[in-house]
């Protein structure tokens, strides 16, 4: 804000979309390669999602999620059962956002412990570095620390466990395998904290924060099994994950493995309008039908908003229409090709990682020795510098090592992921001659193997 005060302030003001393209206030037009923020899965410009929030709003703009439940709330109840990896007789408790789903999760399983008899399970494990939201209770689950540095004292109960980060991980970055260290480092902090302690665990199938983390194979079968041996909650957080952007409707069920609850949010409305879903496995919901003293007692005026429930039906249509879940899969891994092909040579390219239309470029200061670029004055926001004026729009960020991030809409057209890719690979070579880690003049030329046609839909 201190910036956007000032008088010579020039902010961008996007005016427009369309596809995967957007447009600001001076009619520069960028390739929005973040989807808004992880969220507008199915592309801007989806006339039928505006008309069906349109129609709702004349017919009933509001109802009370506290009194009655709503035409548009019951539907997309069903339809998320009949979808998620928590099986087909799961219920959904519709919230405004991914915060508040988090929130949600939290809060249920903590109360079902205690109407399991266990009063103690209060605690909460984390993963490092991880991102779950920013009120207060999502906070306090929050792996990374200057986000939640400043607002203490948080929820207590939160503890934090290594993340599956093979690039550097601690036990087996320089193995040929992972050994599963950080597994079992999950297991010893539970015995540790005393199991009779522990109400949830919560995890993103594919990390954001920290750039595109993918869980290793075999990794939440197993936190699945340690929640089943130790009476534990299995939360997995799909805010981001969810509705095709890793490849299928969920992470979870792309990895094999049934939560608990999954939260979720994002792309759940494409970013349409603000909707968020703790959707919970039947028999946690059951535990919460009956007596007066069996309610969930939680909820959010805007919670399962009439408008956003029909927004997130003509979004879950157009997914189902166009199998934008596979088109996810094939883009990706066709973007993770070119990437590799485009970078694999670079000296500040640590690693290309990712899963369907989520992935990060992981930057080093050498990637034969993987030295970090940390302390690097000012290089996020001159990489974001660098990466707009070409225009693109994505995230560079170093909340653990510094990466460039990509997830742009599913409906992405081959020739704008090939743009993407020569802009990514133009802009690593700046940082080189920054760096000087590559000569100062550069010409960049045509990679080694030609782009080759991906079968996708354009």
């Amino acid at each position: 804000m201190g910036h956007l005060s000032s008088t010579d302030a020039r902010p961008t003001v996007l005016v427009r979309g369309e596809g995967s393209r957007v447009w600001d206030q001076e009619g520069n037009e960028f390739i929005d390669a973040l989807s808004g923020l992880f969220a507008v899965n199915v592309g801007y410009g989806r006339r039928e999602i505006a008309d069906a929030m349109a129609a709702q709003l004349v017919q009933m703009p509001y109802v009370s999620p506290f009194s009655f439940p709503s035409l548009p709330m019951i539907e997309l109840s069903a339809k998320l059962a009949a979808i998620t990896t928590t099986g087909p007789q799961s219920r959904a408790f519709l919230t405004s956002g991914g915060s508040d789903a988090v929130e949600a999760a939290l809060k249920m399983a903590k109360a079902l412990q205690r109407k399991r008899g266990f009063a103690d399970r209060n605690k909460v494990i984390a993963r490092r570095v991880s991102y779950h939201g920013t009120s207060m209770g999502a906070l306090s689950v929050n792996g990374v620390t200057s986000i939640r540095n400043g607002f203490g004292p948080l929820v207590p109960g939160a503890r934090h466990a290594p993340l599956p980060y093979r690039f550097r991980c601690d036990y087996c970055a320089a193995a040929a395998a992972c050994a599963g260290t950080c597994i079992d480092e999950v297991e010893r902090l539970i015995a540790f904290e005393g199991p009779e302690t522990v109400a949830a665990m919560i995890m993103e199938p594919v990390q954001n924060s920290g750039g595109a983390i993918v869980s290793p194979p075999g990794y939440l079968q197993r936190m699945r099994e340690i929640c089943d041996h130790y009476g534990i909650v299995f939360i997995v957080d799909e805010v981001i994950c969810g509705f095709g952007r890793v490849g299928g409707w969920f992470g979870s069920g792309e990895m094999g493995v049934q939560p608990d609850i999954i939260t979720t949010a994002k792309g759940l409305t494409s970013g349409y309008a603000p909707l968020g879903a703790a959707i919970v496995r039947k028999e946690i919901a059951d535990a919460f039908i009956g007596d007066e003293g069996d309610k969930f007692v939680h909820g959010v005026t805007f919670g399962g908003h009439v408008a956003s429930c029909a927004a997130a039906l003509a979004n879950i249509a157009i997914i189902e229409r166009e199998d934008l879940t596979q088109r996810s899969r094939d883009m990706g891994a066709y973007m993770q090709r070119e990437l590799r092909l485009a970078l694999h040579e670079h000296p500040n390219v640590g690693e290309v990682r990712g899963m369907g239309m989520f992935m990060a470029v992981e930057l080093v200061r050498d990637r034969s020795t993987r030295g970090s670029l940390e302390g690097e004055d000012r290089l996020m926001v001159w990489l974001s510098d660098q990466l707009k004026s070409r225009g693109l729009i994505c995230r560079a960020d170093d909340r653990l090592e510094p990466v460039i991030q990509l997830a742009p809409p599913l409906t992405l057209p081959q020739s704008d992921a090939d743009a993407i890719v020569a802009i990514v690979a133009d802009v690593v070579q700046a940082l080189g001659r920054r760096l000087g880690s590559v000569p100062r003049i550069h010409v960049v030329g045509s990679p080694a193997v030609a782009p080759q046609p991906v079968d996708v839909a354009a």
